[in-house]
């Protein structure tokens, strides 16, 4: 069950970027191992659009990212300390954007957006993994 909480938001956000986002690095190096073109999609027209195109992946892989930390660490990791490595592993990759280090567009709502992701999974692993565990 944990490893499904890892596998399926990785697998729809690849999904997604795929399909509404194939101008980001990750879809062009995917595409590069198929030698696939990339092209460039359209602006989102709504504010739904540009939820999904911005942030909805964002709120997948960091999700998964606690749920493999969890997986990772072991089922006696401390669940506030799994949140806190890898809020602080989100923020570090979306400061480096600022930098020539990690390619990308540093945007401040990511981290809040991701932070608030790895929130509600550290909240699912207490509710159905741990017992009497924080």
């Amino acid at each position: 069950m944990v490893l499904a909480n890892i596998i399926v938001p990785l697998i729809v956000g690849a999904i997604l970027y795929a399909i509404v986002a194939p101008d980001v690095i990750f879809v062009r190096v995917l595409g590069s191992f198929w030698g696939n073109e990339v092209t460039s999609i359209s602006q989102p027209e709504t504010a739904f659009d540009y939820f999904v195109r911005y942030y909805l992946m964002d709120i997948l892989w960091g999700y998964a990212l606690v749920f493999a930390l969890f997986l990772c660490l072991g089922n006696n990791a401390a669940i506030g300390r799994v949140f806190i490595i890898a809020f602080l592993f989100s923020t570090a990759m979306e400061l480096l954007q600022l930098t020539t280090i990690v390619p990308g567009v540093f945007d401040i709502w990511d981290i809040v957006i991701e932070g608030f992701a790895e929130a509600f999974a550290a909240f699912i692993i207490i509710k159905l993994f741990l017992i009497r565990r924080l």
